[in-house]
């Protein structure tokens, strides 16, 4: 019976390491360090920023939002894009077969 020996060591390092994520977990609303306090604060911000304007850049200038789109404008007219066209989908290659002429097999005597 060595199985039940395994079993035992096996659920005594689960359970070591469900106690260890608790802790983690039991203080997850709670900021220790100041630094990591702002970086927490700015992070929430960004975030109820962020919902605010889905679909947008967050804090962007008319400025910015124009340098955008004319990026976005230069690659589309790069790779093949326009009105219709899907840039975030991976091309379909479309290989020609070559022409080849046919092999006369024929021996001349």
């Amino acid at each position: 019976m060595a199985v039940i020996p395994k079993l035992q060591r096996s659920a005594f390092t689960i359970l070591k390491r469900n106690i260890g994520f608790s802790a983690i977990l039991a203080q997850k609303g709670q900021a220790v360090d100041p630094i990591q306090k702002l970086f927490v604060q700015k992070i929430r911000e960004y975030d109820q920023k962020a919902k605010a304007s889905p679909g947008k850049l967050v804090d962007s200038t008319p400025a910015i939002e124009k340098e955008l789109k004319t990026e976005l404008d230069r690659v589309a007219k790069m790779f093949g894009g326009g009105e219709g066209v899907d840039m975030t989908k991976f091309p379909t290659p479309n290989f020609q077969e070559p022409a080849l002429d046919p092999i006369n097999h024929q021996a001349t005597k």
